[in-house]
C-alpha cells in the first residue's frame, strides 16, 4: 500500500512539473510569434543618403541619380528656385537626402557655405525650401607649427591652412618678407577663435594672438580692439604695405636693363612684377586718392594712387578695376584684380612707385616706424594680453606641428 501511494504521488508530482514547464514555454512561443508579427507590421525607418556635387552636375541630375523621379525632381527644383539660385550648386559641396524604404524623398539638404544650409522638406502640398544659418559655437584653439620649406607647407595640414597662411602673413607683413626672410626651423604659434557646428570645425574667427620666430627672433602680435600690437603696445600696422597682393613669386624685378619678354629688346623695367592667379585682389599699399583708373596702352587696365609726402603708386595689367578717379582709399582696400591686359605674357601685377616725381624701386622703400597704442588704453591692453601671453609661452615648449582644440 505504501509503495502504491508512493507511485501515485510521484506520478502527480511529475505531471504537475510537466504542466508548469510546458505552460511557460507555450506562452513564450506565442509571445515571440506576436513580437515577430509586430515587427513585420512596423516599416523600416527612412535612411540618409549623402554625397557631393560633381563637376557639371545639376540639382536635377543629382536627384535623378538617386532614383528620384523626374516629377519629384522638378517639384524640388521649383521650391528651391524661390529661395536659392539653382545654378549656384558648386562641385565639392555636400548634400544629404532622407529617403523612405519605398523610395519616397522626405528631405534634401545642401551645404551652401560654411555658415548656411539649403533645406527642402516634403509637406502635404509638395515641397518647401528655405536657407538656414547654421548655429555655430565659438571655441579658442591653439596651433603650433614649424617651417621646413615654406609657410604653406607648415600650415597645409591644419583645417583651412590657406586661410592661416594669409592671416599670419597679413599680421606680420610689415616686419617679415615671407618670400625672402623665411628659414627652415622658423616657428609659428597661434591662438585663434574657431567656429564649430555639431562638434565639427567650420571656420576660423579672428586670430587672438600670434607669435612668429624668424631666424631665432620672436615677434608677437595681440588683437586688441580690432588692431594688432606687439607685447609693448606698438602697432603691427605700418604706413606702407611691403607688397600690394598675395603673390606666388616675383617674376621680374626693378631694372634699367631688362630683356623684354615680348619685344626681345633691352629696355628699362621701372617696377616689380608679381606673378599671381587671375582675379587675385590688389590692395592699396597706403592711404591715398585715385588719380587714374582706366586703360593705359601696354599697361592695360591700370590704377594710380597719390599718397602723402609726394608718393604715387601704380598697379598695371589688371583684369578689373574697383575704384574711380577722385575716390579716397585706405590701406589694403581692394582697388582691382590681377590680370594680363595690355602687353603681358601671363597674369601678373606690374607695381610701380614714384617719390616727388622720381621713379624708385618699390622694394627699397621702408615704412615709417610703428606707432604706440593710445596712452589711455595701455593699462587695459597690458591686462588683456596676460592670458594670451601665457598660452603662447606654453606653446613655445612644443616643437612638432599640432593643433589643440578647446573642450
Amino acid at each position: 500500500m505504501g509503495v502504491y501511494k508512493c507511485h501515485v504521488g510521484c506520478v502527480w508530482v511529475l505531471f504537475l512539473a510537466v504542466v508548469v514547464v510546458a505552460v511557460p514555454r507555450n506562452l513564450e512561443v506565442e509571445l515571440l510569434a506576436e513580437a515577430a508579427s509586430v515587427r513585420e507590421a512596423i516599416p523600416p525607418p527612412p535612411v540618409f543618403v549623402e554625397g557631393m556635387f560633381e563637376r557639371n552636375e545639376t540639382l536635377s541630375t543629382t536627384l535623378v541619380g538617386h532614383d528620384v523621379s523626374h516629377a519629384v525632381s522638378y517639384a524640388i527644383g521649383e521650391a528651391v528656385g524661390s529661395v536659392f539660385n539653382v545654378r549656384s550648386f558648386r562641385p565639392g559641396r555636400s548634400y544629404r537626402l532622407l529617403v523612405e524604404p519605398d523610395g519616397d524623398l522626405l528631405t534634401f539638404e545642401y551645404s551652401v557655405d560654411d555658415e548656411s544650409v539649403l533645406k527642402v522638406v516634403r509637406n502635404d502640398d509638395g515641397f518647401i525650401a528655405r536657407v538656414e544659418a547654421l548655429p555655430l559655437e565659438t571655441r579658442t584653439d591653439t596651433i603650433s607649427a614649424t617651417v621646413v620649406s615654406s609657410l604653406w607647407g607648415a600650415l597645409e595640414g591644419f583645417p583651412k591652412g590657406d586661410w592661416l597662411v594669409m592671416e599670419l602673413a597679413s599680421i606680420f607683413e610689415a616686419q617679415v618678407d615671407f618670400y625672402k626672410d623665411l628659414r627652415s626651423g622658423d616657428a609659428i604659434r597661434l591662438i585663434v577663435d574657431a567656429k564649430y557646428h555639431d562638434g565639427q570645425f567650420v571656420k576660423y574667427g579672428p586670430v587672438v594672438a600670434a607669435e612668429f620666430v624668424n631666424k631665432g627672433k620672436p615677434m608677437q602680435a595681440y588683437r586688441f580692439r580690432e588692431e594688432y600690437y606687439d607685447e609693448n603696445g606698438m602697432s603691427a600696422r605700418r604706413s606702407l604695405l611691403p607688397s600690394p597682393l598675395q603673390f606666388t613669386r616675383i617674376s621680374s624685378g626693378f631694372s634699367y636693363n631688362r630683356l623684354h619678354p615680348i619685344y626681345n629688346t633691352v629696355r628699362p623695367h621701372l617696377g616689380v612684377d608679381y606673378a599671381a592667379p587671375t582675379g587675385t585682389p590688389v590692395w592699396a599699399v597706403s592711404t591715398g586718392t585715385v588719380i587714374f583708373a582706366g586703360t593705359n596702352g601696354g599697361f592695360g587696365r591700370m590704377v594710380t594712387l597719390r599718397h602723402p609726402n609726394g608718393m604715387t603708386t601704380s598697379y598695371a595689367h589688371l583684369s578689373s578695376i574697383a575704384v574711380s578717379v577722385g575716390e579716397r582709399v585706405v590701406q589694403k582696400d581692394t582697388i582691382g584684380r590681377v590680370g594680363m591686359t595690355g602687353t603681358a605674357t601671363g597674369p601678373h601685377l606690374d607695381y610701380r612707385m614714384t617719390v616727388n616725381s622720381r621713379v624708385i624701386d618699390p622694394r627699397t622703400v621702408r615704412a615709417d616706424p610703428p606707432k604706440p597704442i593710445a596712452a589711455d588704453l595701455r593699462d587695459d591692453f597690458s591686462r588683456f594680453i596676460r592670458g594670451p601671453q601665457f598660452r603662447l609661452e606654453t606653446l613655445g615648449q612644443v616643437t612638432e606641428n599640432r593643433i589643440e582644440f578647446a573642450e
